[in-house]
């Protein structure tokens, strides 16, 4: 089974895991809202477009996620809407032929968007089953999302729908003929009375009389349960009870191409393709969807270390701020700690000599001079690549500080995960967080959601809309932080809120409410 092949010089390729199967072209709504994904394309694409579409379906993954875990009891309507949003955000109008494709008139543009709806849909699918092959965890995340997202979609679709839909991607469920259904409706609904179903759901069989006969030995869970008819070999399905059998069918397909893939991942790729296709294709799962913050440092002016004291009460994140306080406080701080907040000054434009002034200082009263010489500025010289290997050091992202831990002393990793609960509310109490946000970002924390806790917490302390996402690296909040800041400063002074260059997504326009804050974010974790 090869998925990716090579197409000649320069452009990525498809080939199909069977030939004997085709997507219909016709304009129905199920083929270009869904699909059970049992044919791979079989089309050539670039590089470029390959690793764009695999993006571009990660962040409404992502999103949905984050969105789902923020508004547990969203309606399904409300989540579907949602779900639209995001792909009208992040995947119309992103393949490189939707511009070669336009056709004259409108019956031609609705099908040609339709064309490019499926195609953009079906290859960005199989570029990230590729990505996320490769671990259990990747699988199981991935098999989440994807499901979901089918489950959506599918219990949208009207009984004629579900029929035409069902004949093209799951024949084994056949619909009863009315004829036959006439004969067995009774003996249905004593099975439903029997099995304690709901007087709503027997109202609903013998108003909608949609029935679906399959094979019972799919359906081992509704015989073992006693809520089906059999008969003949037969188990007769309501359409109630037919999404879930629906999506466990999509799971089961995907789940089975996701294994298949991993043990023959490295047989994905042709031998003249491997070094290119190869580390892009593995790179996905870790791919940050932010911005890259690495030019905060050069957005907003100098940073000094008598600045910093300012800059952390305003704009640093609490796993930041938290470890100045410590520091403040003890005069030293151990070296997981030294590590995460000296590379995050770094990130934000101190200069190696500020920084050695800023931790001379803040250790004078416990270390020498002599002794801080010794002990501790080789280790900070090196960090910004001046001495040993000259590695040039990033400050830490979300997912790596939220992996550390440590013992009793120490202060780094991240505090949602860390504090307990009573010196979180207290810690962001003094940050002066909104109420409501306040306690969110601790619901968030104790279900392990750190990164949604800490975006709740940028909302509660800057006064801002809903963030799209969580926080995905402590520039990315000390970023947004002095964005928000300068355009209220600015509008109170009178002059027009310009964000900087290169800030990621809308500005979240003060108080007075505006477009969401910047997030385009990878991070949602699930615990």
């Amino acid at each position: 089974m090869q998925v990716l092949a090579n197409s000649g010089a320069g452009p990525a390729g498809f080939t199909p895991l069977s030939s004997n199967a085709s997507a219909s072209k016709s304009g129905d709504r199920m083929l270009t809202d869904l699909s059970m994904y049992n044919t791979p394309p079989t089309e050539n694409i670039t590089l470029e477009e390959f690793e764009r579409l695999a993006l571009a379906r990660l962040s409404v993954l992502k999103e949905m996620e984050a969105y789902k875990l923020r508004h547990p009891n969203k309606t399904e309507k409300e989540y579907l809407d949602k779900l639209n949003q995001l792909k009208q955000k992040h995947m119309r109008g992103i393949s490189s032929s939707s511009s070669s494709s336009a056709q004259p008139g409108p019956a031609a543009s609705s099908t040609s968007l339709r064309d490019e709806d499926v195609r953009t849909d079906l290859i960005s699918h199989y570029v990230l089953r590729l990505a996320y092959c490769r671990t259990a965890d990747l699988r199981k995340w991935f098999l989440a999302q994807e499901c979901e997202m089918f489950r959506l979609k599918f219990g949208t679709y009207n009984a004629a729908e579900h029929e035409a839909f069902l004949a093209a991607h799951a024949p084994q469920y056949r619909p009863v003929p009315p004829a036959e259904l006439e004969e067995v409706m009774d003996d249905i609904l004593r099975v439903m009375r029997s099995g304690l179903e709901t007087k709503e759901a027997l109202q609903r069989a013998q108003n909608d009389r949609r029935f679906y006969k399959v094979s019972w030995t799919r359906v081992p869970e509704l015989v073992a349960q006693r809520r089906v008819l059999l008969r003949g070999g037969w188990a007769y399905v309501s359409r109630d009870a037919l999404a879930p059998l629906v999506v466990a069918e999509f799971r089961a397909g995907v789940s089975k191409g996701l294994s298949d893939m991993a043990r023959r991942w490295r047989q994905m790729f042709p031998p003249e393709e491997e070094q290119r296709l190869q580390p892009l294709v593995a790179s996905l799962a870790n791919r940050s969807l932010v911005a890259d913050y690495s030019g905060v440092a050069t957005r907003y002016g100098s940073v000094s270390a008598a600045s910093l004291p300012s800059l952390a009460s305003r704009h640093f994140p609490l796993c930041m701020s938290h470890l100045m306080t410590s520091l403040h406080s003890e005069r030293h701080l151990r070296h997981g700690g030294r590590q995460q907040l000296g590379l995050f000054l770094k990130g934000i434009g101190l200069p190696l000599e500020e920084a050695l002034l800023f931790w001379r200082s803040e250790f004078a009263p416990r270390t020498p001079g002599d002794q801080f010489d010794k002990q501790y500025a080789y280790n900070i010289r090196h960090n910004y690549g001046k001495e040993g290997k000259r590695t040039d050091y990033t400050a830490h992202r979300c997912t790596t500080i939220v992996g550390f831990s440590g013992g009793a002393g120490d202060h780094h990793g991240c505090p949602y995960r860390r504090l307990d609960e009573g010196a979180l509310r207290t810690a962001l109490s003094r940050l002066n967080c909104d109420d409501r946000k306040l306690e969110e970002a601790l619901s968030k924390a104790r279900e392990g959601h750190y990164q949604l806790a800490c975006a709740a917490a940028f909302e509660g302390i800057h006064r801002v809309p809903e963030m799209d996402v969580g926080i995905s690296t402590p520039l990315q909040y000390y970023a947004e932080s002095r964005r928000v800041c300068a355009e209220r400063e600015a509008a109170a002074n009178g002059g027009a809120a310009k964000g900087p260059a290169g800030a990621v997504g809308e500005a979240a326009e003060g108080a007075a409410g505006g477009s969401n804050t910047a997030a385009a974010g990878a991070g949602a974790t699930a615990g």
